[in-house]
């Protein structure tokens, strides 16, 4: 009782000095500022909607990937405080980046994107800022270890100078859903000793099906070569990825357009190998049951991306933190991790680590994760990525 009075004064404190989210009359400053920080009003206060709330709707809306639109992630935060939420779905962050930096920022409230863009889209001003001490009791007290900072997580935080990441930077972002980007393999199909290598897609024993996604294939064909992904690349290197990737396309069976083609291929036995594929393509798979079918991550290790939420500059509504709150509350991380609709991911939440069911670890491979990143690199962009589009599209026209 105490400590809940005590949470009651700090949120009505809050509200008068206009620094949390909810209240009625003019809105708080930051939320009419472009580019101003993000506070936090003390926790739980964000939790809970206010009067003013209670009695007028608003709409929230958010630019991001399929999962966080099913209706046990959206439906209790409509419900309990009385709002809309109007989510924008998108496969692409380069894609995604561009419709932000041509004016359509002014559409959006929050947007999530896989980490490396964060330094990119703070550098364009087109997200804010935030309190890292108000928002830590609500999303990285409540991380895994992995993702405090104490323990070395930087991949929210900014450099302004160089717009880099650095653990003393500035926080840009909250990590939401994380994962890994490999080639996913029926397992009763492919030789264990043969998928400890990404040379498994390039041998001529295996069906092999390439997804039609340049932009993570790239990445993991370096990986494969012994190439470092992320700094700008040699000539000599840019041509050891082009013949890397012609011969990969000169052995793969089939051309996939989008992640349901390449389950449905390996659902079908046409293919046995994906290339690429991540927890994120085969999840749905393995949560029908399908458990032969695995992202493995061979010895060369993959790419861990982590979706990350941020508040787009511009006017904000009211119910724009609580938003962010709730969808960094334990309870709700976890239906996120398990939507109605749409993938399914692991989160970052330890609340939803301590209650993953036998079943959704095994899906999920919750227990394999400390090995899988121990493994992997994590993926902080590829800065000359224009180099190596051409060499994708020579190669599809050799399918």
């Amino acid at each position: 009782m105490k400590g809940a009075a005590g949470a009651a004064g700090a949120a009505g404190l809050a509200g008068c000095l206009g620094i949390g989210g909810g209240g009625g009359g003019n809105k708080p400053s930051w939320m009419t500022e472009q580019l101003a920080q993000v506070p936090a009003s003390e926790p739980p206060s964000l939790y809970e909607p206010s009067d003013w709330e209670k009695n007028n709707q608003e709409t929230l809306s958010h630019l991001t990937w399929t999962g966080y639109d099913a209706e046990n992630v959206q439906g209790p935060f409509r419900k309990q405080f009385n709002a809309d939420t109007k989510i924008d779905l998108f496969t692409s962050n380069p894609k995604a980046f561009n419709r932000l930096k041509s004016g359509e920022w002014k559409q959006f409230d929050q947007a999530t994107f896989d980490m490396a863009w964060i330094p990119r889209l703070a550098k364009e001003g087109l997200i804010r800022p935030m309190s890292y001490e108000d928002w830590k009791p609500y999303a990285f007290d409540e991380y895994i270890d992995l993702f405090k900072r104490e323990n070395g997580y930087k991949y929210a935080f900014v450099n302004e100078d160089d717009y880099t990441f650095d653990i003393d930077g500035t926080l840009y972002g909250l990590p939401q859903r994380f994962g890994w980007a490999s080639f996913a393999v029926n397992t009763d199909a492919v030789s264990k000793s043969d998928y400890k290598s990404y040379d498994a897609a390039w041998s001529e024993e295996y069906n092999v099906g390439v997804y039609d996604l340049m932009f993570w294939g790239i990445q993991i064909i370096m990986l494969r070569e012994g190439i470092e992904p992320y700094k700008e690349h040699t000539d000599e290197e840019v041509e050891q990825v082009r013949q890397a990737t012609f011969d990969l396309f000169d052995n793969a069976k089939t051309l996939l357009p989008d992640f349901a083609s390449m389950n449905q291929a390996l659902k079908s036995g046409e293919v046995d190998i994906g290339f690429i594929s991540g927890n994120w393509i085969n999840g749905t798979l393995r949560r029908d049951g399908n458990l032969e079918f695995e992202a493995v991550v061979p010895e060369e290790g993959s790419v861990i991306w982590v979706e990350t939420t941020a508040f787009v500059k511009g006017e904000q509504p009211r119910i724009s933190d609580n938003y962010m709150a709730y969808m960094m509350e334990g309870e709700n991380a976890l239906k996120l991790s398990w939507p109605s609709s749409g993938g399914t991911n692991v989160v970052p939440h330890k609340t939803a680590h301590e209650q993953y069911s036998d079943r959704q670890r095994e899906v999920l491979r919750v227990d394999a994760l400390p090995d899988i990143i121990d493994r992997s690199v994590f993926y902080t962009g590829i800065p000359d990525l224009e180099k190596f589009e051409p060499i994708w599209r020579e190669a599809k026209t050799r399918l």
